[in-house]
């Protein structure tokens, strides 16, 4: 089975590893940048090193759920292009359940509630290790130098979202916060994801 996309053409034939989903994100993500202009796929790059970091635990499927975590927000995917791939129900799920739709109009507090309201732990993790790549020093200080108040409005929601997804998964908060203060810098890291 052969699928095509706007950015380019996979094969759904054999069930995706890490590998391929690497592979596929960085495909997905191709020309996008972030707000500091490096490419946008080191971010879910990064989240996934995260999860890594922080539940070592973790399986395949939230590893590769943090490497497509903003391809239906902000690639034009949808849940049946996943499944075509041949990600599991549960990776679609923890994908869907960290995407927000372009009309949602609730609060991120709201969004993150919500989400630990689902129970799903998996998802969980990928949002502290999503809000922890959002909180690097780095991250915080470009954009502090653009939109301070921007910079500080997101630097305490993901602070607080920390805090409740820690609370519902166990998960030492202050062992979260100390890996973000001592995040090596974003070249390093960067080039160490290549």
């Amino acid at each position: 089975m052969r699928v095509t996309h706007s950015k380019g053409t996979f094969s759904g034939a054999m069930k995706p590893d890490i590998g391929y989903t690497l592979k596929l994100m960085r495909q997905l993500h191709e020309g996008q940048t972030d707000h500091s202009g490096r490419p946008y796929a080191l971010h879910p790059e990064r989240i996934a090193q995260n999860v890594k970091i922080i539940a070592p635990h973790a399986g395949d499927d939230v590893v590769m759920a943090a490497l497509l975590h903003d391809t239906i927000e902000d690639c034009g995917i949808d849940e049946a292009f996943l499944r075509q791939k041949g990600y599991s129900e549960d990776c679609i799920t923890m994908v869907s359940l960290v995407s927000k739709p372009d009309n949602d109009e609730r609060p991120y507090s709201q969004v993150i509630d919500d989400l630990i309201a689902s129970g799903h732990q998996g998802a969980l993790i990928l949002k502290i290790a999503d809000n922890m790549d959002n909180l690097h020093p780095e991250r915080v200080r470009n954009l502090m130098a653009h939109d301070p108040e921007k910079a500080q409005r997101l630097r305490e929601r993901y602070r607080a979202s920390i805090e409740k997804l820690c609370l519902a998964t166990g998960i030492h908060k202050d062992r979260v916060f100390e890996l973000i203060d001592n995040s090596p810098n974003l070249e390093n890291m960067d080039m160490a994801l290549k």
